[in-house]
């Protein structure tokens, strides 16, 4: 199982809802916009036979996602990556 998401915290940053992360940005914006969240954290599930570590491209895309959210006033909290019973956090890391 595969798949990327963005989570949408509350003021505690337990999980509200969950939006798919699509390539279209416009339509996750919406959606982004119309369930009014504030903190955000993508959870990145990889299959479990791959390590929980971050790539490079996971890395571009924290960024990067860091850097379109802030004019809507949204923040990452987290980019949380599962494998199995193995997972990593970019906040625990220091990467945030």
């Amino acid at each position: 199982m595969a798949g990327l998401d963005l989570l949408i915290l509350d003021r505690t940053w337990r999980p509200r809802d969950r939006v798919p992360l699509a390539h279209d940005w416009r339509t996750v914006i919406g959606q982004l916009l119309a369930l009014e969240g504030r903190w955000l954290a993508i959870h990145q599930q990889r299959p479990d036979d791959t390590p929980a570590l971050p790539r490079p491209a996971d890395i571009a895309l924290t960024r990067a996602l860091t850097r379109r959210l802030r004019p809507l006033d949204m923040r990452l909290a987290d980019h949380m990556i599962e494998a199995g019973e193995s997972r990593f956090s970019f906040r625990a890391a220091g990467l945030l």
